[in-house]
């Protein structure tokens, strides 16, 4: 009976240790054009403060000028997070703002959306447009 047990411990855990899994799903890019009076360390600035204020930790990355990450889901099996990055394209004289969502845990990817919109990137480009400070436009 004690050997049965350890068994099924033993199966479990190795279903566990193999069954977990990382979905990845982003939102629509969007390019952000602003007024010439509105600086790249303003535009920065404006996005920390608001997506701060959403509850998204921000910070410089090597990769991205503002990479903000918030905790959408904290379970013991699955963990969910939404990533906001902004880019410059200096070349084309405008930023790229991005969004992506990450699924961690042992919830299987077929049971998780793989449609994600970010109502804080829509929450912030429509702050940026009443500002008179710039748009935001989906990048085709």
């Amino acid at each position: 009976m004690k050997s049965d047990c350890v068994v099924r411990i033993v199966v479990f855990g190795m279903w566990v240790g193999l069954a977990g899994c990382t979905n990845v799903a982003g939102d629509h890019a969007r390019v952000i054009t602003t007024e010439e009076t509105l600086e790249a360390p303003e535009l920065l600035q404006m996005a920390t403060e608001y997506f701060s204020g959403a509850g998204y930790d921000c910070g410089e990355d090597s990769r991205s000028e503002l990479r903000c990450r918030k905790d959408l889901r904290d379970l013991y099996i699955h963990q969910t997070h939404a990533v906001v990055e902004i880019f410059e394209d200096k070349e084309a004289g405008h930023h790229l703002l991005m969004t992506t969502r990450w699924d961690e845990g042992l919830i299987p990817g077929e049971l998780i959306s793989s449609e994600f919109e970010n109502p804080d990137v829509a929450g912030f480009c429509t702050s940026l447009d009443a500002s008179g400070q710039g748009v935001c436009q989906i990048a085709e």
